[in-house]
């Protein structure tokens, strides 16, 4: 179901308003246009391959925390080792995914997404993405940013979808914001994972279940570079709140979920080859759509920086 809305305050977001990293932007004579009200931005004039100094980097992080995704089209020249050295500008960890063999020989940070084969063989996760999630939210530090460069993309179908949990929350009526401001929910890699990797063997299972235990993180968490406070749902594949009957959470957690991912408060994407996205997971979601997999290929270079601090409401 969806929650009867209040009106949304100006707060940060509103698109007329002129922020500091817009002012910055236009300073170095670079193109920006949002996406949607709430959710997505575009960058135009940047050669990501290109050093960028401190301040354009200090840029794209607060446009980023704000509006919850850059888009950077055209970017077909950037290699993997220019595509790492980009994403590493913003802190953080690179992940290094378990499963290895999804992963670039020579960047084992960048994990193929998608249905893309190499020789007969299968060299992406095609399952990842497909269902509404923050990046990984199992862990006890969480995704921080997440870059996504697009190398084949379908001729239909295969977008991306964005939506922005600080919206979203501050949407919500009084009365439920109040009843889940408290609540806490459980985070599961090991389920999550049974879910993406359906080929996994039971030895894999148990390695997830051992090296990434349960996580608890707020329902509500706060943006520390925007202060402000966010859904943060975790994922639809792996998480559940807690405090609650398991039937009643799991209404309270689907009812939330349709609000977040609700047309005012998203921004859907379709893919260029050649775009780069960098989204924020600290207060957003995102899930990828499916296409036909039987006679199209999809493949897109994943990076998550994951987070050096824990959600905190």
């Amino acid at each position: 179901m969806l929650f009867a809305r209040r009106k949304i305050d100006a707060r940060g977001i509103e698109m007329a308003q002129q922020t500091a990293w817009r002012a910055a932007a236009a300073a170095r004579g670079l193109g920006v246009r949002d996406l949607s009200d709430h959710v997505g931005i575009a960058i135009t004039g940047l050669d990501l391959a290109q050093a960028m100094d401190a301040p354009t980097v200090s840029m794209l992080r607060a446009a980023c925390a704000e509006r919850t995704v850059i888009l950077f089209a055209q970017q077909q020249a950037l290699d993997p080792a220019g595509y790492l050295a980009f994403a590493r500008r913003f802190g953080g960890r690179p992940d290094l995914h378990s499963q290895r063999h999804y992963c670039l020989p020579d960047h084992h940070e960048i994990f193929v997404v998608g249905n893309a084969q190499e020789g007969g063989k299968k060299i992406g996760a095609s399952r990842v993405g497909l269902n509404w999630h923050t990046d990984h939210y199992h862990l006890p530090e969480p995704g921080l940013f997440t870059f996504l460069h697009a190398l084949q993309v379908p001729s239909v179908a295969g977008d991306t979808r964005y939506a922005n949990g600080m919206a979203a929350l501050d949407a919500l009526p009084a009365d439920l914001r109040a009843r889940i401001d408290p609540l806490q929910v459980l985070h599961s890699r090991a389920r999550l994972f049974r879910m993406l990797f359906p080929e996994a063997s039971e030895a894999e299972m148990e390695a997830e279940r051992q090296k990434v235990p349960d996580v608890i993180h707020p329902l509500v968490r706060l943006h520390p570079e925007l202060q402000r406070h966010g859904l943060y749902l975790g994922g639809e594949w792996g998480s559940t709140i807690l405090g609650l009957a398991e039937a009643e959470a799991q209404v309270l957690f689907d009812s939330l979920l349709q609000h977040l991912i609700a047309d005012p408060f998203c921004y859907q994407h379709a893919w260029q080859p050649g775009d780069v996205l960098m989204s924020d997971n600290r207060c957003s979601m995102h899930r990828a759509s499916e296409w036909d997999e039987a006679s199209e290929q999809r493949r897109l270079h994943r990076i998550i920086l994951i987070d050096d601090q824990r959600p905190v409401h």
